[in-house]
Formats: structure tokens, C-alpha cells, sequence
């Protein structure tokens, strides 16, 4: 594969019309690299601690409930390495969303909430568990949060960068894994429809020739959507999904057509030969 062919692919049309006889193998590999980036200003939101705010996105909590959740944790426990020091245990609930906070009880049963053990604790979205180490919580006191404005915040930022460094690599993978199937079906559907170009053009391009032309051209779209996608992802797929059949028409125009009128213009002096030669005879 020309590498360097491949690059000049993100801009110009004649080099993704050259690599349209690129071995299957190597189409399909270089399609899974570029499935792969396409899908990279979705995966983008899953490094921010933000997307593991569960309590604000999964629990609801109000305000008001935020409050009272902080100030129902015991005051004289805090983590100190790696375990949690606490003399008073008391489990409590919160408000109306019935966030259960639980202590050394990890048979609960707890739709929203959090079970503290002694070396880890649970952290439960709608019956989802995810078993954290107190590893980002080190140095943390409940008293001292509950005397901070923000000492709710704090406390879970550190519990959503504990979900992060658990939940990251599957998000991403699973976000991967699904972007490469979705761009392998759209461009071979893309591809299907573009051979009715076929009809009445019978020294037309393969279907893997113009398959291949679809995952080349989808490389120009994907950079700009890449650099648009980071500031507003929601555009993201709308560039890539237009831009591709749009910028493969255009080599198509540009190449495709102009060779197929070199090929009949060929063939008809061919047969006009043949022909006057016959005449001779």
C-alpha cells in the first residue's frame, strides 16, 4: 500500500481515483483505520470526568438532596491508604430519588446508591455496580467536605474520575467496535447503489473498484469532520455520511466518465478499422 499516496488521499481526488486497484485485504484494512477515526469525536467526551457524573446524569439528585446526601455521611471517616477509617456507620436514604447509602453491606439491595466497604466501595447506577478502589479518594475527610460549599462536587468529581479509570477502555471500545461495523455498511450500501452508474456502460468500474474508491473517498470527509466534530460532534455524521457520496461523484466525474469516453472512443475506431478493412477485402 502507498502510504503516501494514502495521505495525499485526504485532499486530492485523482490520488483516490489511482488507489482504486489497492488489494481487498489492504482496502478493508485501511477502511478499518479510517472506521476507526470517524468515530473519534464521539469517544472524545468519554476522557472528561464529567461523563462519570452519574449522580447528576443517572440519579437525578436535587439540590436539596445533594445536601442532605453530604451531610448524612459520618463525619469522622476518612480514607486513609487505601482503606476507610469509620467509627459510625449508619445507613440512611435520600429523598424521593431513594438513594441508598450503605455501609460493609455488599449484599444490599440498591437500585441508586453507594455501598462503603472497608477497602472499596460500590458505587450503584439503576442496579449497575461498579466496584472502585478508594485509590482517588486518598487523603479525603467527610467532615471537612461537609464544611466546603462545594465539598458535594468534590467529593463526587473524585468518584467520577474513579468510574473513569474503570470505564473508559470498554466505552471507547465498545464506541470503536460499533463505529467500524456502522462505516463498513454504509459504504458497502453507497457502493451497491453507485454501480447502477453500471447501466448502459458495460467497461464500467468492479464493484470492488468502486468499493475501494468509497473507503479512499471517505478519508477527505473524515478529516473535516474530525476538526468540526471536536468543537460540535452533533455535525460529525452529517459531514461524513454527505460528504463521501459527494466527494466519490465528483471523482467519478472527473475520472471515471472521462475514462469510460476514452475507452468507447478507442473501441469505436477499433471497430471502424476492423470495418474498412473488411471493405478492402
Amino acid at each position: 500500500m502507498n502510504i503516501k499516496k494514502i495521505l495525499h488521499a485526504m485532499y486530492s481526488a485523482k490520488a483516490v481515483y489511482e488507489l482504486r486497484k489497492t488489494p481487498i485485504f489492504l482496502t478493508i484494512l485501511a477502511g478499518i483505520c479510517f472506521g476507526i477515526l470517524h468515530m473519534t469525536p464521539f469517544t472524545l467526551r468519554f476522557f472528561a470526568v464529567e461523563t462519570y457524573r452519574f449522580d447528576q446524569q443517572i440519579w437525578n439528585l436535587n439540590d436539596q438532596s445533594s445536601r442532605q446526601l453530604l451531610q448524612g455521611l459520618p463525619e469522622n471517616c476518612y480514607v486513609l491508604e487505601g482503606l476507610l477509617r469509620c467509627e459510625d456507620k449508619n445507613n440512611f436514604v435520600i429523598g424521593e430519588e431513594e438513594v441508598i447509602i450503605h455501609f460493609n453491606d455488599v449484599g444490599a439491595e440498591i437500585f441508586n446508591g453507594i455501598i462503603f466497604m472497608e477497602n472499596h466501595f460500590i458505587f450503584v447506577a439503576q442496579q449497575q455496580r461498579h466496584e472502585l478502589s478508594y485509590n482517588f479518594l486518598e487523603g479525603v475527610n467527610f467532615g471537612d467536605l461537609q464544611n466546603l460549599d462545594e465539598g458535594y462536587n468534590v467529593l463526587f468529581t473524585l468518584i467520577a474520575s474513579a468510574l473513569r479509570a474503570t470505564l473508559i477502555v470498554p466505552f471507547v471500545f465498545n464506541v470503536y467496535q460499533s463505529g467500524i461495523l456502522t462505516y463498513f455498511v454504509y459504504i458497502l450500501g453507497v457502493s451497491a447503489l453507485s454501480m447502477l452508474l453500471k447501466f448502459g456502460n458495460p467497461k464500467f468500474l468492479s464493484f470492488k473498484e468502486v468499493f475501494t474508491i468509497m473507503v479512499f473517498a471517505s478519508l477527505f470527509p473524515i478529516v473535516i469532520m474530525i476538526t468540526v466534530g471536536i468543537f460540535i460532534p452533533a455535525f460529525s455524521l452529517i459531514i461524513f455520511n454527505m460528504g463521501t457520496p459527494l466527494w466519490a461523484y465528483l471523482i467519478y466525474k472527473k475520472y471515471v466518465i472521462s475514462e469510460l469516453q476514452t475507452s468507447v472512443k478507442i473501441s469505436n475506431e477499433f471497430q471502424n478499422e476492423e470495418a474498412e478493412e473488411k471493405e478492402c477485402d
